[in-house]
């Protein structure tokens, strides 16, 4: 019997995966380095696998989606790029945590420091030590392509080692893993980060976006271009950029 942790259906669309909610026209205070401390040394105490997707949209202004969707293959560790391909959420409406395109439909590359490269390939040192760690225990992250009413969806499943692999089922490899091998979905993100904000003097009310608008303010206060800081976040328009 398949063990599914979840599954992830991906919408039909000509080139790449996903789609996420509006953030045009909302008002997002940022956060200073020392609130990001508190928060990343919260999480390293409690040792809870959100630490990672926050330390990466801190210093790349990554949507959540965007984030928990990334794999290995779209980072390049040597030249210290991201290729942001696709995105994560959950859908009430269907009860489904879906993969589908970026909210502009665009595939970007954004650039990151030695500070992130540090600590991306200690995850994935890490990684590979859970995966001995944890044996057969360990879960793989597979997706599926099913077709329903014209539509393409790819639904994706996380199994233990130990389990037999469906013939249609296909390796993903995320970067966002819980230690036992299970994809970081974008809503246990979410819900982490609101229930550390009430645990942290300073940071009350505190949601992911957050870090989004706080890697755009420091790169503008810093004297970056606000043309090269909107094609970075992926916004359609600079006036989005600029009003943040």
């Amino acid at each position: 019997m398949i063990n599914s942790r979840a599954s992830i259906h991906f919408p039909s669309v000509p080139y790449e995966l996903f789609n996420e909610d509006s953030e045009d026209g909302l008002t997002v205070p940022t956060i200073s380095f020392e609130q990001y401390k508190a928060l990343t040394d919260y999480l390293k105490k409690k040792e809870n696998p959100t630490l990672l997707p926050i330390q990466i949209a801190y210093y790349t202004g990554l949507r959540i989606g965007e984030v928990c969707a990334l794999t290995w293959q779209d980072i390049d560790l040597k030249e210290q790029t991201i290729t942001v391909r696709r995105s994560m959420r959950y859908n009430g409406a269907r009860h489904k945590t879906e993969v589908g395109t970026t909210k502009r439909s665009k595939i970007r590359t954004v650039d990151f420091c030695d500070t992130l490269a540090a600590i991306l390939k200690a995850a994935k040192t890490e990684q590979h030590k859970n995966r001995f760690k944890y044996g057969e225990l360990y879960s793989l992250n597979y997706y599926r392509q099913v077709q329903e009413k014209g539509r393409s969806y790819y639904e994706l499943y996380s199994l233990q080692r130990s389990e037999k692999v469906p013939e249609d089922y296909k390796e993903i490899d995320f970067v966002c893993l819980r230690p036992e091998g299970c994809f970081e979905s974008s809503s246990t993100v979410s819900i982490v980060c609101r229930t550390s904000s009430k645990k942290i003097p300073g940071l009350e009310g505190f949601h992911f976006h957050q870090l989004r608008y706080t890697f755009t303010s420091n790169l503008l206060s810093n004297g970056a271009a606000p043309k090269d800081v909107q094609e970075l976040l992926g916004h359609a328009d600079v006036s989005t950029t600029m009003n943040i």
